[in-house]
């Protein structure tokens, strides 16, 4: 998840200089402010604050171009003061962002599509969920956290996204009708892995499930070795592995495709999803539902599942609940808010599809050990019940909007 650890006291940044590694990010106000108190002669290159915040109760975002090399840092300053998730997305270029800013100021029209929501294949869920299992998860997490790190432009990076290709390959050929695949995208060498499910009769219509293969380290400056990501995010790429097991095994044959994807590039700006995302949008492609998996294992408040209420889709969430309610009622549901791009669920809402997220404890509450060397299947309590939690959420979504009529 783009969250980042404090930094030593009395860090200065510079301001960026018009050189050739620049980046272009859009940020909430709120870590606006932090940067300029950092950094005072950074000005923002645009805003949606003009508008006061463009659509009723959206928060401003700012353009700024800033240093590559600062990247890491700004994080790790915005989150010593907000004590959440992210805050930014990186852009590719200036126009890029710019896009970004419109989109925030009149969101894109949705495609003119949406699912009845309603639950009514207890007869696939129930089995299909009771057949899962915390060990696949567990040992899932754990080979995923051997990497020294997954790290976007790390060659322990680009292995990762190979090892998983492989690993989903050899669970999808189980299927009959599924392709398991690398997506590359420009400027590094981490691809993000897609397994499609084909559908039937609504084949045009998709699911996506997500999650992010890509791990850091900001105390090493991101890049080094000592980055398990055993929460952030293998946690979540191994509920997604589990529920393909699933879906591989009883030869499930939906209606609509499914495509389950493991983003690269997420701590850095969320640029794989937003990547695939606008690609889906530039092809008018019917997205019926996103939902993204960023850290399952971690159980550090009371309830068991908190959906984010912001950046996401209100009646997928409320869908959402209903699935709890019936699948899992044992299981306690939370809501909280976690700002301005703090996962690639904000890629697809940004595109006008609907998104959700539901996220392993409150904000305030969550894993103290992401993006350090100490994010590990032992400090998540050496356990996978947790997010064996998330899986079947997942499970039940992929499986009732998948044979659900629109």
């Amino acid at each position: 998840m783009a969250k980042h650890i404090l930094i030593a006291a009395g860090l200065v940044l510079a301001a960026a200089p018009v050189l050739a590694q620049q980046s272009w990010l859009t940020a909430s106000e709120a870590s606006y402010r932090i940067l300029r108190r950092a950094m005072p002669e950074l000005s923002a290159r645009g805003s949606t604050a003009a508008a006061a915040g463009g659509v009723a109760g959206a928060e401003p975002i700012y353009l700024l171009q800033v240093r590559t090399s600062s990247i890491a840092r700004l994080s790790q300053l915005i989150h010593a003061e907000l004590k959440h998730c992210g805050g930014f997305m990186q852009h590719p270029d200036e126009s890029s962002g710019r896009r970004a800013l419109a989109r925030h100021a009149a969101p894109i029209v949705p495609l003119a599509l949406r699912p009845n929501y309603e639950i009514g294949n207890q007869a696939l869920v129930v089995p299909a969920l009771a057949s899962m299992g915390e060990k696949p998860i567990a040992q899932a997490i754990q080979d995923l956290s051997a990497f020294p790190d997954r790290f976007y432009s790390s060659a322990d990076g680009a292995r990762a996204s190979s090892w998983l290709r492989d690993t989903w390959a050899a669970l999808a050929g189980k299927h009959g009708n599924s392709t398991v695949e690398l997506y590359a995208h420009a400027g590094y060498g981490q691809a993000s892995v897609i397994a499609t499910i084909g559908g039937s009769d609504l084949a045009a219509e998709v699911i996506v499930l997500g999650a992010h293969l890509d791990s850091i380290n900001i105390s090493l400056g991101g890049n080094k070795s000592g980055a398990p990501g055993a929460d952030d995010d293998a946690s979540g790429v191994a509920a997604l592995t589990e529920v393909l097991r699933v879906i591989a095994e009883t030869r499930y044959a939906p209606r609509r495709t499914i495509k389950l994807i493991a983003y690269a590039a997420e701590e850095v700006g969320l640029r794989g999803s937003q990547d695939i995302a606008r690609a889906f949008r530039q092809t008018e492609t019917q997205v019926v539902g996103v939902l993204q998996l960023d850290m399952a294992n971690f159980k550090g408040s009371p309830k068991d599942i908190y959906l984010l209420s912001d950046y996401t889709d209100a009646a997928q969430n409320t869908f959402l609940a209903k699935l709890i309610e019936t699948y899992l009622p044992s299981l306690t549901v939370g809501i909280d808010r976690c700002g301005y791009a703090c996962s690639d669920h904000a890629s697809w809402h940004a595109e006008g599809y609907p998104a959700s997220m539901p996220f392993e404890s409150a904000l305030s509450q969550d894993n103290p050990h992401i993006h350090s060397k100490r994010d590990t299947y032992a400090n998540s309590g050496n356990q996978a019940a947790h997010a064996l939690k998330f899986a079947r959420l997942a499970a039940a979504f992929a499986l009732e909007l998948g044979g659900s009529g629109p």
